[in-house]
């Protein structure tokens, strides 16, 4: 009586299975992000001084800790920045926008400065956080 109960084989079934593959399935559908990311290219600075180009044209760019915004030194609106900075790059292919984001300023005013800048038809964008605007 014993060995009949041993031999006879078992049928497993998959359908528990297949639901925890469904489950899983749904799980890394919903959880997983589709949207595409920007990135912000950092520029360091040439190791060696004799590097560094200074006949290129800068745009200068000030955020400062209220969230005010100066471009060359003269206050202006976030709206008008875009613009401002097409103005004063005057065509200029090789002309740098120099971010200059004052410590302890917002990084929503410097991400909106950037984002101004590249409308305003900037190739190259520097960003870097100094002391003292003021």
């Amino acid at each position: 009586m014993f060995d009949e109960a041993i031999h006879k084989k078992r049928i497993v079934s998959l359908t528990p299975l297949i639901d925890v593959v469904f489950l899983l399935l749904i799980f890394f559908m919903l959880a997983s992000s589709f949207l595409q990311t920007q990135s912000i290219a950092v520029l360091t600075p040439a190791p060696d001084p004799e590097e560094v180009e200074t006949d290129r044209h800068v745009v200068e760019v000030w955020v400062l800790t209220d969230g005010s915004l100066r471009l060359d030194g003269e206050p202006i609106t976030p709206e008008a920045l875009s613009e401002g900075i097409r103005t004063n790059l005057g065509g200029d292919p090789e002309a740098v926008v120099s971010i200059l984001a004052e410590n302890g300023s917002a990084v929503q005013p410097l991400i909106s400065s950037i984002e101004a800048a590249r409308n305003g038809g900037a190739q190259s964008i520097g960003t870097s956080r100094v002391e003292s605007l003021r």
